[in-house]
């Protein structure tokens, strides 16, 4: 009796360790988990940069167990969520579903069906200043320029001219630009859940993707908003659709090169993020011994770019966005440590005043929206010199961030924190509206008539209201970042991941506003893909 009772102790001991084990994981996982642990606790202490700084003024050692009491918890929660989803059972056994057009047609159909009251009820559909801007370009009104992506304005021009040409009127050529970009984004978003559908994910989270696109106001807006963003973010899905063909199904060739290029052209941070996924792509190909394709791919990509930019846009003479566009974070950084009493010798100041006058900066400073500063340095500034001086600029910049650290990490916080804080507050549209044109374009009803104030201030308000009181883009971000921790707690291939890292990376080093909806949008319309991607057939098969 004594050996019987002896011996279910120690088997219950066993399964205590065994799910202990679990639960904590090997030495790999654990690394994977602390680090990510690391990463969430350093948003969470940072995230609110009212209060941040506070940090600093608590003793060394209230410090440390504040941040490794968080870190713990957050490796155990962790810990606990990556056990739970790795409890299922393997379903390779099931019969595979094929591609089917009619499943493809049926979304795509969904997702016009429901987005069409949205351009009935605003057309010939939303556009932002900046489209007027491209609007002006197409027009002969402004030169051509390549601020706002050139590539991006001749595409509006090919459906704007077309539409203009057919029916005779600006407002019918924007409203064929926009319904191109509808049936763009509902056949992106289809040939997503159809993939989805080939892939054996279940129907009900396939339908849930569905009401996802075809429902949430948000997305309805971007289909007939007239900017760059929206096709920007259905091109990224498209190319994160061939990043996953090629790690599942070794698929390397002229889908990836298209989706590339156009990833590369339809947004300034798009080279940024192509580059990134590329190395991870060649690096992965080595690995494998099969990195020639990968290679070519990568190579036809970067040269196609390079010859767009140097010679395409000079023949046609495209101006290139002017020195001062692409320097928020430095600028932010040195401004942080001038204006919040940092340590600046006397060169390191006369270099700034010869930037941006310092006198009555204040008035234009603000630490988490840069276009103030911006525009102050375009009008009263001197942003040549920058450009006359590109390696004293970059010496200054780093040494007054070795002498202002506190500074620099204040400026870095302010000026992103909307994008990986919890609960900050966003606009997800207030791009889309009908901006201001000298085209004499108005928002017309279709359908019928209705009290616009009841659909802007009422219907798209509320559920911005409803919106924000549940999600946030830091919650997009934490998302995207815990699908790709669970990825190498499963030791499964990142790549799939790596673009929307990088386009998360491209905004902490150059975004110029803390918190903007549609610089994000193409991380949020993937997080469908994403938790597939992450989800399905990641159980571990019983030995």
């Amino acid at each position: 009796m004594g050996n019987t009772q002896d011996s279910a102790e120690s088997g219950q001991k066993n399964r205590i360790k065994e799910v202990g084990k679990q639960i904590v994981g090997d030495r790999g996982q654990i690394a994977v988990k602390l680090v990510f642990a690391l990463l969430y606790t350093l948003f969470l202490l940072l995230g609110d940069p009212d209060h941040w700084r506070a940090l600093f003024e608590k003793p060394i050692y209230e410090l440390v167990f504040l941040v490794a009491g968080i870190w713990l918890v957050a490796f155990l929660v962790l810990s606990i969520l990556f056990t739970l989803l790795d409890l299922g059972k393997e379903t390779d056994t099931q019969q595979k579903r094929v591609f089917s057009w009619k499943v493809f047609a049926v979304f795509l159909a969904v997702c016009l069906l429901c987005w069409m009251p949205y351009y009935l009820l605003n057309f010939p559909g939303w556009v932002s200043n900046d489209s007027v801007w491209q609007l002006e370009q197409i027009c002969g009104m402004k030169p051509y320029s390549n601020h706002h992506p050139f590539f991006h304005t001749m595409l509006i021009r090919i459906f704007f001219e077309t539409g203009r040409g057919i029916f005779g009127t600006i407002s019918a050529g924007v409203a064929t630009f926009v319904f191109a970009q509808m049936v763009f984004m509902a056949g992106v978003y289809a040939l997503i859940l159809a993939d989805l559908y080939r892939g054996n994910v279940k129907k009900g989270f396939i339908i849930l993707g569905l009401i996802f696109y075809a429902l949430l106001p948000v997305n309805g807006i971007y289909a007939i908003g007239m900017g760059k963003d929206t096709v920007f973010a259905g091109v990224l899905l498209l190319f994160v659709r061939e990043v996953c063909l090629f790690v599942e199904e070794d698929r390397c060739g002229k889908g990836l090169v298209i989706t590339g290029l156009l990833v590369c052209l339809l947004r300034s941070n798009g080279i940024l993020i192509f580059a990134g996924t590329a190395v991870g792509m060649v690096i992965y190909s080595l690995l494998r011994r099969k990195s020639r394709k990968m290679l070519i791919c990568t190579g036809i990509v970067l040269g196609s770019y390079l010859v767009y930019q140097s010679l395409l846009l000079g023949a046609l003479h495209v101006t290139q966005p002017d020195t001062v566009e692409g320097l928020t974070m430095p600028i932010q950084h040195m401004l942080s440590a001038y204006m919040n009493d940092g340590e600046l010798t006397t060169e390191q100041t006369e270099f700034l005043q010869e930037i941006v006058p310092l006198e009555g900066l204040e008035e234009y400073y603000n630490p988490s929206f840069f276009d103030l500063v911006k525009n102050h340095i375009r009008e009263e500034g001197n942003q040549e010199y920058i450009a006359d001086h590109k390696m004293q600029f970059f010496r200054m910049w780093l040494e007054i961030g070795l002498r202002n650290p506190v500074q620099y990490l204040e400026a870095e916080v302010r000026q992103t924190y909307g994008y990986w804080g919890l609960r900050v507050e966003t606009p997800l549209y207030e791009q889309y509206r009908m901006a201001e044109n000298p085209f004499d374009l108005t928002v017309q009803r279709k359908v019928f008539s209705y009290d616009f104030g009841l659909w802007a201030d009422t219907f798209l308000q509320d559920f911005q209201t409803f919106f924000n009181r549940i999600w946030s883009l830091g919650l997009t971000t934490w998302l995207m970042l815990g699908c790709m921790a669970y990825a190498m707690y499963g030791r499964r291939n990142i790549l799939p991941y790596l673009p929307f890292v990088m386009l998360f990376v491209s905004l902490l080093l150059a975004t110029p506003v803390y918190a903007e909806f549609r610089y994000t949008y193409g991380i949020f319309v993937a997080i469908p893909l994403l938790l597939a991607v992450t989800l399905k057939k990641t159980a571990r098969k019983e030995a």
